[in-house]
């Protein structure tokens, strides 16, 4: 009888204590998460304040990457109001930086720039390879080898890619698999010094480019891109986002210049045309997009831009023109200077805060960051958003519409 009741005593005690233990735990628990959302907030907070004063995205909040389950981008963006203001004419991406233009009839708009995507083939992204001299790790473009904008990159089958150009023999290489990436990283510089990372892509590709290029066997190689995202609001492209205050990290391309898009209307190049004796193709200023509409340059007072049912960018800053524009697309030659001073003669810039960054250079199409990812191909329709406040102003004479 004794041991029976001392049994049960001892299992009441026990319970006791188990309940006891479970309550202090909760409490414990509740405590942690109240003081671990608290830190959250500040954290939240700090950044916040952080990117607000740093120059840029002054006119919204930061944006917050969203992906969906269809693997598309987004980022969070204003109500918008849709005009329509013309079509999509011409698309172009540039698979070597530098390299000669490929047209597409259709193409996936990614927060990297342009992707052709074709069954059996390789992915093809907007300068995604790039030159870059093998001593100084300095970046290298037709500016230095104006013959560069001959060089045809293209997709041979999954993994392989191949360099061709008038008077050479195609080479065919494949491609460094992301995997080689931790150990084959190599820190090239592009503009002011910026740093960009790349994979070699080996011998032969650099051994075709430098007999091309230089006439001898060696001094260039071919850097791979790793699809890292660059740094504007830091560095030397900093100062850029203290006058262009909507410019982002996420803005930029793989090696494009500065962001992943450049725009123009056909309407623009019609006009510079109007004055030249010898007119000059739309390869002559490298765009990935040619939107047909009504007016010359009336693309420099876009900012929203959707294109066909989905894809957004957004205007973040005009385009200077340097004497890029006098090498020939179809022949690599230098070229008269007559586009760049014709072009500077009525489309220079005047803004002192745009000139301290920009210099001087005429004017020609605008850069634009990707907002919401999405397919886009030939005649898609190209729509514009309309502030309450410009409401009245003739921007086109289509119908309004929300997304």
């Amino acid at each position: 009888m004794y041991g029976s009741e001392y049994s049960s005593r001892i299992a009441i005690t026990c319970s006791i204590a188990v309940i006891l233990a479970i309550v202090l735990w909760n409490v414990r628990k509740s405590s942690s998460e109240k003081s671990d959302t608290k830190t959250k907030k500040i954290k939240k907070n700090k950044k916040m304040s952080y990117e607000t004063s740093n120059g840029c995205e002054k006119k919204i909040e930061p944006e917050k990457k969203k992906i969906e389950e269809n693997g598309e981008t987004v980022s969070d963006i204003p109500k918008l109001k849709w005009v329509k203001v013309g079509r999509v004419e011409e698309l172009y991406y540039y698979p070597l930086k530098s390299g000669r233009g490929k047209t597409v009839t259709e193409c996936k708009f990614t927060e990297f720039g342009i992707s052709v995507e074709k069954n059996g083939l390789f992915t093809l992204r907007d300068r995604m390879f790039l030159v870059y001299n093998d001593e100084t790790y300095k970046f290298q473009t037709g500016r230095q080898y104006p013959t560069m904008i001959l060089v045809s990159l293209s997709a041979v089958d999954e993994y392989k890619v191949k360099l061709e150009a008038v008077g050479m023999p195609s080479v065919v290489f494949r491609v460094p698999e992301k995997s080689e990436k931790s150990s084959a990283a190599i820190e090239c510089t592009m503009w002011w010094g910026e740093p960009v990372k790349c994979i070699d892509c080996g011998p032969e590709p650099a051994e075709w480019l430098s007999r091309f290029l230089t006439g001898t066997n060696s001094g260039l190689r071919l850097g791979y891109s790793l699809t890292d995202r660059r740094q504007l609001t830091n560095g030397p492209w900093e100062r850029f986002c203290k006058v262009y205050n909507t410019l982002r990290d996420e803005d930029t391309g793989l090696f494009s210049d500065i962001t992943s898009y450049m725009l123009m209307t056909s309407q623009s190049l019609d006009k510079l045309n109007e004055r030249l004796e010898t007119p000059v193709p739309t390869l002559q200023f490298r765009p990935n997009i040619v939107v047909s509409g009504e007016k010359p340059f009336v693309e420099d007072n876009w900012e929203w831009i959707k294109i066909g049912d989905r894809a957004i960018i957004r205007n973040v800053k005009p385009c200077p023109r340097c004497k890029m524009i006098k090498i020939d697309p179809q022949t690599g030659e230098t070229t008269k200077e007559e586009p760049l001073k014709t072009l500077k003669s009525f489309r220079e810039q005047t803004d002192p805060d745009k000139i301290s960054v920009d210099g001087s250079a005429p004017i020609m199409g605008i850069y634009c960051g990707s907002y919401v990812t999405g397919r886009v191909k030939l005649g898609d329709d190209v729509f514009v958003h309309v502030p309450a406040d410009n409401e009245n102003s003739k921007i086109s004479n289509e119908n309004t519409s929300k997304i």
